[in-house]
């Protein structure tokens, strides 16, 4: 699930390019390392116009809930990775999947299946851990830094659903996040045009932050 990175862009932009003009190798390694801090959050209000939008918005996750008209997902995430030169990080991520169905039951035991493959109207929070780098994605972004359409890859990640029993959960294939390895705001707009979208149908908000030390 996966997230938002952040960070104060005219200095280290600055920087980044007169540094990567003098040595681009060594410049683009030294960038990756250090500590990011991502937050994510989007919000579909779901209608004929918006599903496809908010598919792809809420990507690589796949939430059953997407298909139904008139019902909303929103889902908000912070994630700290700690990566070294060469964008191998480790990182520790909180994630909350709010949905409203109408007519909908709050949910009695949240985990992998209800959220993803279940309705529901209530709020479900996911705690883990992973392991992941960063490496060319499917946005093939401009020049942004760090690195030319890097984006995260998350390689492993294990967790589990808040509750009375929490719902434990394991993933070991690699999977573009769909994150920009770039740091700075990106808002509706901004993030959606990375996947093609010109206009955004209303109904569909999102908002990134992603910061790097």
């Amino acid at each position: 699930m996966n997230g938002i990175w952040r960070l104060t862009l005219a200095t280290g932009i600055t920087l980044a390019t007169l540094a990567g003009a003098m040595h681009p190798a060594h410049a683009e390694r030294e960038m990756l390392g250090g500590h990011w801090r991502l937050l994510f959050h989007a919000t579909c209000v779901l209608t004929p116009r918006t599903i496809d939008a908010c598919r792809t918005l809420q990507a690589p996750a796949t939430f059953a809930v997407i298909s139904v008209v008139g019902a909303s997902l929103t889902v908000n995430g912070i994630g700290d990775y700690q990566a070294d030169s060469r964008g191998r990080y480790t990182v520790h991520f909180t994630t909350m999947v709010i949905e409203h169905v109408p007519q909908g039951s709050a949910p009695a035991h949240c985990s992998n299946a209800l959220v993803f493959d279940g309705a529901y109207s209530g709020a479900c929070r996911e705690e883990g851990w992973g392991h992941g780098h960063i490496a060319q994605g499917r946005t093939g972004m401009p020049d942004f830094y760090p690195v030319k359409g890097g984006h995260t890859w998350q390689d492993d990640a294990t967790g589990w659903w808040d509750g009375t029993l929490p719902a434990r959960f394991a993933e070991s294939s690699p999977v573009d996040t769909f994150n920009p390895a770039c740091p700075g705001v990106y808002n509706t707009a901004r993030f959606m045009k990375l996947f093609g979208y010109q206009t955004v149908p209303s109904g569909i908000t999102a908002r990134l932050v992603l910061t790097h030390h």
